[in-house]
């Protein structure tokens, strides 16, 4: 079952499977933030994302899907990849009990 969306500036990562993640460029009709964040709702999946503008969207809605903002700077491709898969698991447990989840290269916040 997907549970998460990928967003469109966000690369499908290695150790994410198939049938658990979906990438926006595999949906015909999503062509901006807007749909993504539809999508999301309607569909009850948690939103994978580098862009700011989502945060500030999640701000200003009453009305949210999962988000897991990685806010990360540029950096290797390969060391970008193993620093998401190394917090990946405690970002699953995390969002059985919360929203929205920042990570940083050092840490991760959650609310």
């Amino acid at each position: 079952m997907i549970t998460y969306l990928i967003d469109e500036n966000m690369p499908f990562l290695p150790f994410w499977s198939w049938d658990k993640f979906v990438h926006v460029n595999d949906i015909p009709f999503i062509h901006s933030d807007t749909d993504i964040w539809k999508y999301a709702l309607k569909n009850h999946l948690t939103i994978i994302t580098k862009d700011t503008d989502i945060y500030f969207r999640h701000l200003s809605s009453t009305k949210n899907p999962k988000i897991v903002w990685i806010r990360i700077n540029n950096m290797k491709k390969k060391i970008f990849i193993s620093l998401v898969e190394n917090v990946w698991n405690e970002i699953e447990e995390t969002l059985l009990s919360n929203s929205f989840i920042i990570i940083n290269e050092d840490k991760i916040e959650r609310f």
